[in-house]
């Protein structure tokens, strides 16, 4: 992390784990959905490089409060994820005519874009 910086690593790991994201539509059994969930599990290492990141920007004084607040937005964010990718994304094409065995497939690229729509933003912003 500090050889690379926590820009670099932060992109790097959302790149990785959207390509295993966009990848899982393709799960076929149990010993895959175990080894797809494994590879997106790891882009949980993104915690360490934001709470590194955050310890660079803000003062000592505000670091506690600045590294419990990233952490609860992120733990938000992961909540906020599991009502959309159901309530705006799997049952919307279900409605729509998609086999529930489709339509989950097809859910997993919009989470896929996102990650690497974020990887730009945090490199380039």
């Amino acid at each position: 992390l500090e050889r690379f910086g926590p820009v670099n690593v932060q992109c790097s790991l959302l790149v990785f784990g959207a390509f295993w994201v966009a990848m899982s539509a393709a799960i076929n059994s149990s010993w895959s959905y175990i080894f797809f969930r494994f590879c997106i599990g790891l882009v949980g290492a993104a915690f360490v490089t934001n709470q590194f990141w955050c310890s660079l920007m803000f003062a000592p004084d505000v670091i506690g409060t600045a590294n419990a607040t990233a952490a609860g937005w992120g733990n938000t964010g992961g909540g906020a994820t599991q009502i959309f990718m159901i309530s705006v994304l799997f049952k919307p094409m279900v409605d729509a005519g998609l086999t529930e065995d489709r339509a989950w497939r097809a859910s997993m690229a919009f989470p896929a874009m996102m990650m690497i729509a974020c990887a730009f933003c945090v490199k380039c912003l």
